[in-house]
């Protein structure tokens, strides 16, 4: 700071004090305030004033709100020759507007032995009356005397450096790089000091204007630092190639799963092949023996097993498939991705054709096969049934293939094993562009933590459906800070477009979106969109408006009263007259083909099969949701969770039974009980499907249709445990949302502002392991571990917003988090 030849004699004033005059204005039509003279002053002090640009959010200390003491009770400043460091300012501007007007900060005169009389036309004093007539009675009382051998200009200099400084620029840059134009559109109103007073010498010439630091990310998109497209030179444990595919999608476990395919379709043609040739496999013995299990069974158990794999491999698709896409470079947009490209599947049963719609047709065939293949367990079922046979004279009974439905498995067989060598070739030649699984809330924010695409959710939170307004290119890659810079970080965000800051930057919003603030009552300014937005962030409709359709009042009610109903009718018809014990009239013949079909046998075998398999798939989408709203859930306590127990929960990407075993250890009973229900309904496809059999009566002389009553036993069990088990998937209110959370777009929404992003703990972590220790670490000045909530936070543009932010903020304070109920 260097004020060159300034000459400051005597201060009567130790620290600046604040005179209120009469505004034109109560309001400010953006982040700053104007500064100007009461309207009392005359011309020639309108002209002697210097306008400075002022720094947004600029409230006014309290302190300095009450009426400056008399002077004589304030110590006295010698005169002083400072020779100081240069005072970064702001360009002046001579336009500016008397509708602007809101508050006068007076500094007061210097009073000096040298000042020349205030008559004199070149000395002439740019204060208006009313502060010459307060300066004048304090003038009347005694001055103190001044401290002898005290250099009084660090003092000088922080009062002044607080008058004008900008409290929210946290990394200055050097003033030589920014324009006269960014300084005008960074801060669009300005503030007016007079300097006669000081007699500041530097760069006051209409030729020589300085400008004062400006923040970077509040200059304009032209100046700004953009994001560069970057290729680190070699793969490192820092910069490791972009190929990560989860475990479940790598080489060796798509190569286990290969090789069970290839071992079905030989058990499937030796069947067929050897039961034709041979008259059957295998003699039958009786109901409930290891070889009963071995033909009614254990193919359905097999199959169940495959379908589970299957499902897994789909939760791993779901995952990757959006970053694998923003990742190529083959495509023109990629916005609409994060719109509609779902993380998990919220279903097994209905095909999926978004991939279609997205050009992936690769995967778009590869996902269908694999619900397509559900119909593997009702198949295998009535694969294997008894036939009468004739042998050596001998008249028996023989386990025997039944040719049509081998084939038909053998097809669908064939089309697995070329949907999953064409996925294996997919995955091989695509990079998916992670460095790791994004399994959990962290994982994904991790990957925007720099993102220059935030801006494009503004208010996202508060609607249901989400629509950007334009196609853009988002990529997955490594970027740099500019093309001069060396820091090399891993992202999505959009190529040549203004990074992120410290400050949001929102440029293409309309201007109202801007902080503003009420220099009067020292509150936030809203507009007619703000008060909108404001309003929906505390409406609790809106906060707890969605759940899953199925997982409604009115859809659980029924769900509840059919479960029960069904389970009720299935257990009086079994068991009345004991009509599954003594069998009953197959009411279809039961006589077997030479393929070995039989239609009775067929039909009450793949018909309880196939209604166990929708029962099986109906509680599918019930234990996902759950899975995934269990972070959320947390999330909305009214002291918040910790991050292992919310940002860290990886449920969807889990294992079925892990998902039972981790949510039993975390507490989350209710989603354990789900989950173990999600897999213990896999029993019901494979003992329905096997339980019915056609049997030969001899005291009647009839063939009757009877049941294996161990299995059947079982089954009952089991139907019974599932139908009560709708009686406990009603959510509570904390498990809803303003929307669905299914996409990357609905997630952002959340996150957007928040100043989750800005932590530390997301700064660029190597790895997942990194991420982790960070989150489970105790941060510098915390009490313990930092807590994390779902409500209303305060976000980086000064704003109220709706979302994922720490619980408690020193800047901020507290997130309200609503707990009341709707009405």
């Amino acid at each position: 700071m260097n004020l060159g030849e300034a000459n400051l004699r005597t201060v009567n004033a130790s620290r600046p004090a604040l005179v209120h005059s009469a505004s034109k204005q109560s309001v400010t039509a953006s982040d700053d305030f104007y500064s100007v003279p009461s309207a009392n002053s005359s011309q020639d002090e309108k002209t002697a004033m210097l306008r400075y640009q002022t720094p947004p959010l600029h409230i006014i200390p309290e302190p300095y709100r009450k009426t400056p003491e008399p002077d004589s009770t304030r110590p006295t400043v010698r005169a002083v020759t400072p020779t100081l460091a240069k005072l970064p300012i702001a360009t002046p501007n001579a336009n500016l507007g008397a509708s602007s007007l809101s508050h006068t900060i007076k500094r007061k005169p210097l009073s000096t032995e040298s000042t020349p009389p205030s008559d004199s036309p070149s000395t002439k004093d740019p204060i208006s009356p009313s502060i010459k007539e307060t300066i004048s009675a304090s003038n009347r009382e005694p001055i103190s005397p001044t401290t002898p051998d005290v250099d009084d200009t660090p003092y000088i200099q922080f009062a002044i450096d607080q008058l004008t400084r900008d409290e929210e620029v946290n990394h200055a840059i050097d003033s030589r790089t920014l324009q006269r134009t960014a300084s005008r559109e960074s801060y669009s109103v300005e503030r007016v000091v007079p300097d006669e007073r000081l007699r500041l010498q530097q760069g006051f010439q209409s030729g020589d204007r300085r400008q004062r630091p400006l923040q970077p990310t509040r200059q304009p998109s032209n100046s700004s630092v953009v994001a560069v497209p970057a290729t680190p030179i070699q793969d490192s444990f820092r910069f490791p190639t972009l190929n990560y595919l989860p475990k479940v999608l790598r080489l060796p476990s798509m190569l286990a799963l290969l090789i069970c395919c290839m071992l079905m379709i030989v058990a499937i043609v030796f069947s067929n092949v050897w039961s034709s040739q041979h008259q059957g496999l295998w003699q039958y013995d009786n109901v409930g023996t290891i070889r009963y299990f071995t033909f009614q069974y254990l193919p359905q158990l097999l199959a169940i097993v495959i379908i589970c794999w299957l499902f897994i491999i789909q939760n791993a698709l779901y995952r990757i498939i959006p970053f694998l896409m923003m990742h190529s470079e083959e495509r023109t947009f990629t916005s609409h991705i994060l719109q509609s490209a779902a993380l998990f599947p919220s279903d097994y049963m209905i095909p999926d054709l978004w991939c279609f719609r997205h050009g992936e047709v690769t995967f778009g065939l590869c996902l269908n096969v694999f619900r397509l293949c559900t119909f593997i367990v009702p198949l295998h079922s009535c694969l294997y049934q008894t036939q009468y046979f004739t042998m050596d004279g001998e008249s028996v009974w023989r386990w025997t293939a039944v040719e049509p439905i081998g084939w038909s498995l053998l097809a669908l067989y064939i089309l697995l094993f070329l949907a999953l060598v064409l996925l294996v070739l997919k995955l091989r030649r695509e990079p998916s562009g992670l460095r790791w699984d994004p399994r959990s809330l962290a994982d994904i924010l991790s990957l925007f933590q720099r993102s220059n695409i935030l801006s494009d959710f503004y208010g996202s939170e508060a609607r249901e459906t989400m629509d950007l307004a334009s196609p853009k290119k988002y990529t997955l890659r490594y970027w740099i800070a500019g093309k001069r810079s060396s820091e090399i970080f891993h992202g999505v965000g959009e190529s040549q477009t203004a990074l992120r800051g410290f400050r949001h930057n929102r440029e293409s919003k309309e201007k109202s979106a801007h902080s503003a603030l009420d220099l009067e009552s020292q509150r936030p300014l809203k507009t007619s969109t703000l008060d909108s937005l404001q309003k929906d962030v505390h409406n609790p409709r809106i906060r707890y408006r969605w759940l899953p359709w199925f997982l409604r009042d009115t859809f659980v009610v029924a769900w509840i009263v059919i479960a029960i109903v069904l389970m009720l009718a299935f257990v009086i018809v079994s068991f009345v007259n004991n009509a599954t014990r003594r069998g009953f009239e197959p009411k279809l013949t039961s006589m077997k083909t030479s393929q070995g079909f039989s239609p009775a046998d067929f039909l009450y075998s793949f018909v309880p099969s196939v209604v166990g398999m929708i029962l099986f798939l109906v509680w599918q989408p019930i234990d996902m949701y759950f899975r995934a709203l269990q972070p959320f859930a947390n999330l909305g306590h009214t002291r918040g969770s910790a991050a292992d127990d919310s940002l860290l929960l990886d449920y969807t990407a889990c294992l079925p039974l892990e998902v039972t075993i981790k949510a039993a250890l975390a507490g989350h009973y209710k989603l354990a009980w789900i989950s173990f229900i999600g897999l213990l309904s896999a029993a019901i496809p494979i003992l329905s499907g096997g339980v019915f059999t056609a049997q030969y009566f001899i005291p009647t002389q009839e063939v009757r249709v009877a049941a294996d009553m161990s299995g059947y036993y079982a089954l009952v069990v089991f139907v019974c445990v599932y139908s009560l088990s709708f009686l406990i998937i009603w959510p509570r209110q904390k498990r809803r949302l303003p929307h669905d959370i299914r996409t990357l777009g609905q997630i952002l929404s959340f996150v957007y502002e928040s100043r989750l992003l800005n932590d530390a703990v997301f700064w660029q972590p190597r790895s997942r392991i990194d991420l982790v220790t960070r989150l489970l670490g105790t941060l510098t000045g915390d009490r313990g571990s930092s807590r994390y909530a779902f409500g209303v936070y305060m976000g980086r543009d000064g704003r109220e917003h709706l979302g994922i932010d720490r619980l408690h903020r020193p800047e901020s304070g507290e997130m309200f988090i609503a707990t009341g109920t709707m009405k």
